[in-house]
């Protein structure tokens, strides 16, 4: 079942396209990274996809209704949204953030035992339950990101829309939280994340989109989008591909060569 379409569309500010033409599907049980390098598009495609930016062009449905067509509440219903930065400066608790996730929920009621116990859930989800009654703003950088992860999942919409989740986070947690994405998309969700990594991707994707300058470029199966070619005019730099020694999944190996003027040379040292 496809639970969000975008077809062909835009987003034009102060003269210039940060999105233009792109048309995808995010369908139950599915994965989509986003990968691409900064400046290409991704955040504002996921903007546009969550209902944040109106597109300039093109459509967006979210499970068979036109996006902007559904009022805030009956989207927070449908979809919840990690975005890239979130500034808590109130010192709510990491239970009580949890919980903000159950507002689309509550219609106006004080959340019940119910709700508690599905942010209790989330916060275990993500490891963070140990400091649920500590505020938010005494966490770590990283801590704070798994808590408003556990957010997003207490708020059990059929979508997750992920902006960089992994980026304050170390390496077991960077596993952890796709870990929990890709098993919301097996129980019949779907998610859709904007990565940097793109071996992170490759390992837990379905489908991986590249975006290059506003468009995108490439959208298929890691082993169909992950090519060396493509990711080195891409990002601009020289690129391996190779079967991952552990995994059925291609892995991308990057080391720049004589770079010069502003960039930087590398040298390998015999040790």
């Amino acid at each position: 079942m496809t639970l969000l379409v975008a077809q062909d569309i835009g987003y034009h500010i102060n003269g210039r396209w940060l999105v233009q033409s792109v048309s995808l599907t995010l369908s139950a049980g599915e994965v989509v990274a986003l990968v691409g390098p900064n400046g290409a598009g991704k955040s504002t495609l996921l903007s546009l996809l969550a209902g944040d930016l109106p597109p300039t062009s093109g459509e967006i449905w979210l499970e068979g209704e036109p996006l902007h067509r559904l009022s805030a509440l009956a989207q927070a219903q449908r979809r919840a949204v990690l975005r890239q930065q979130i500034v808590v400066t109130f010192p709510f608790t990491a239970l009580e953030v949890a919980l903000m996730g159950r507002a689309p929920h509550l219609r106006g009621y004080a959340e019940s035992d119910h709700d508690r116990a599905i942010a209790q859930e989330a916060l275990v989800q993500t490891e963070t339950a140990s400091f649920a009654a500590r505020p938010l703003p005494t966490l770590s950088g990283g801590e704070q990101a798994r808590v408003q992860m556990a957010r997003v999942l207490a708020q059990t919409t059929p979508i997750l829309l992920l902006d960089e989740p992994t980026a304050a986070l170390d390496l077991r947690h960077q596993h952890r939280v796709l870990h929990l994405a890709r098993r919301a998309a097996d129980q019949g969700g779907a998610a859709l994340i904007v990565l940097h990594d793109v071996n992170l991707a490759a390992l837990y994707a379905n489908r991986i989109g590249v975006m290059h300058q506003g468009a995108l470029c490439a959208l298929g199966t890691p082993w169909d989008v992950l090519r060396a070619e493509l990711l080195s005019d891409v990002y601009g730099v020289p690129v391996t591909v190779q079967p991952h020694p552990r995994a059925a999944t291609p892995l991308v190996l990057s080391l720049p060569e004589d770079m010069t003027g502003s960039r930087y040379t590398y040298v390998a040292e015999a040790r």
